[in-house]
C-alpha cells in the first residue's frame, strides 16, 4: 500500500500539503490517484479529502474526483471570505444531520446569489463556484438577503427582470416588493415552488458586524405544511448563531473590504 511505512513518521500538515501538491496545474483525481500520488494510504487520503471538501478547499466532480477548487476571487464571488466558509461548514453539516434535509447558504453576488449547499447525507459541503449560482427573486436564499439589503439593491434585481420560473415566481414589482414586506416583519423568506415546481425552502438572513445582512441560510421543506412549525424555530437560531459567530470570528479585513465595495 502505498506510503505505508511513512506514515506514522507524517504529520497531518505533510498529508495536507502533499495532496494538496498532487493536484496543481489544475488535476483532478480520485481518491485512489491522490493516495499513489501522495504516496499515502487510500484510508488517509479518503478521511483528509472528505475534510478538504467539507471545507472548500477542494471540489468533488463527476466520477468522484478531486481538485483544487477555484480562488473565491475568480469565480467571481464577492461576499465569499474564505473564513465564511470555514465557519459555516461544521454548522451546516450539523444542521442537516439534525433537519434530514438539505441546507444551503448564500451570498449575494451582483444581483444573484452565490451558495454552498450540504445535502442530507454523506455528501460533502459543496463549495462556492460560479456554477452554483441562483436567482434572488424565486429563492428563500434571495429574498432573505434582498429583505434586509439596500433599496437601491432591490431596485437593481427589479430592473434587470423578474424572470417566471413557475406559475408561482414572483414576477411583478409590487409581488416582490410586498414578500420582502413579509420577510421583514416575520424574520424568514418562503419560496414555494418558485423556482422548481417540487422545490420549497424557508430561508433566514445572517448578520455581519453592525447589523448589515451578510449572508442567508436556507432549509429545504418536502411538506410544507407539516414541517414549518419545527423547522422556522430551528432555522432561526442557527441563523442567529451564524451571525455571531461570523460576527466573532471575520477578520478586520473581511469588513474592511465590504465597505470598499460599498
Amino acid at each position: 500500500m502505498a506510503g505505508k511505512g511513512a506514515e506514522p513518521r507524517r504529520s497531518v500538515t505533510s498529508k495536507v500539503v502533499a495532496i494538496i501538491r498532487s493536484l496543481g496545474s489544475g488535476r483532478s483525481l480520485t481518491v485512489t490517484e491522490i493516495a499513489q500520488a501522495s504516496d499515502l494510504p487510500v484510508s488517509t487520503v479518503h478521511r483528509l479529502v472528505h475534510e478538504l471538501a467539507a471545507w472548500g478547499i477542494l471540489l468533488r466532480g463527476e466520477g468522484s474526483r478531486y481538485e483544487i477548487a477555484l480562488p473565491l476571487q475568480s469565480c467571481g464571488c464577492n461576499g465569499a471570505q474564505p473564513s465564511m466558509a470555514a465557519v459555516v461548514a461544521p454548522v451546516l453539516e450539523d444542521f442537516s444531520a439534525a433537519m434530514r434535509t438539505g441546507v444551503r447558504l448564500g451570498v449575494l453576488d451582483g444581483l444573484a446569489v452565490s451558495y454552498v449547499e450540504k445535502a442530507h447525507g454523506c455528501q460533502p459541503l459543496s463549495s462556492f463556484s460560479s456554477a452554483a449560482r441562483l436567482p434572488a427573486h424565486a429563492t428563500a436564499l434571495g429574498k432573505a438577503l434582498l429583505a434586509f439589503s439596500a433599496p437601491g439593491t432591490v431596485e437593481h434585481v427589479i430592473q434587470q427582470g423578474l424572470r417566471g420560473y413557475t406559475a408561482s415566481t414572483l414576477t411583478t414589482a409590487a409581488r416582490l416588493r410586498h414578500a420582502l414586506k413579509v420577510t421583514r416583519l416575520r424574520g424568514v423568506a418562503f419560496a414555494i415552488g418558485e423556482l422548481a415546481p417540487d422545490y420549497s425552502a424557508v430561508g433566514a438572513p445572517v448578520f455581519g458586524a453592525g447589523g448589515e445582512v451578510i449572508a442567508a441560510l436556507e432549509v429545504r421543506l418536502w411538506d410544507v405544511r407539516a414541517e414549518l412549525p419545527g423547522v422556522i424555530p430551528a432555522l432561526t437560531i442557527v441563523a442567529r448563531m451564524l451571525s455571531r459567530e461570523l460576527t466573532r470570528t471575520a477578520p478586520p479585513s473581511v469588513q474592511t473590504e465590504r465597505a470598499l465595495e460599498s
